[in-house]
């Protein structure tokens, strides 16, 4: 896959932020911070679109109450959409999320990022899962 940069100024308006985009973005980066959230969001993504129980999803290190917050911080961000089937929640990535994340994630391979063990603020805060 090719990685070309586009020309800045093809994209000069994409960096122009009001106060409420700026809080808003700060707030998606906040939600996504949180090393769960980040690997709910990339399971539901491997998904492609498909939806899942929440009850379904174990495998992140946390207990189902835990996971059911996490995925609730993410719907009220926009990342996930969920719908109610009597007590069973189902969720699925957000309309243009899965492909965002891929292009941030892709862009790891890029741009010969660091090792996550190599991040001081990540050699102190145990091991993360795939």
């Amino acid at each position: 896959m090719s990685h070309e940069v586009a020309d800045p100024g093809d994209d000069v308006a994409c960096f122009q932020l009001s106060a409420a985009d700026a809080v808003w973005w700060a707030s998606v980066f906040k939600t996504l911070g949180d090393p769960v959230r980040l690997q709910l969001l990339v399971h539901l993504a491997a998904l492609g679109g498909a939806e899942v129980a929440a009850h379904d999803i174990c495998d992140v290190g946390v207990a189902q109450s835990t996971v059911s917050h996490h995925l609730k911080r993410l719907r009220d961000m926009g990342l996930v959409e969920n719908r109610r089937e009597g007590r069973i929640v189902y969720y699925r990535m957000g309309a243009g999320v899965r492909s965002a994340l891929m292009q941030i994630l892709h862009q790891r391979d890029s741009a010969d990022a660091p090792m996550i063990s190599s991040i001081p603020e990540a050699q102190n805060s145990g091991p993360l899962s795939p």
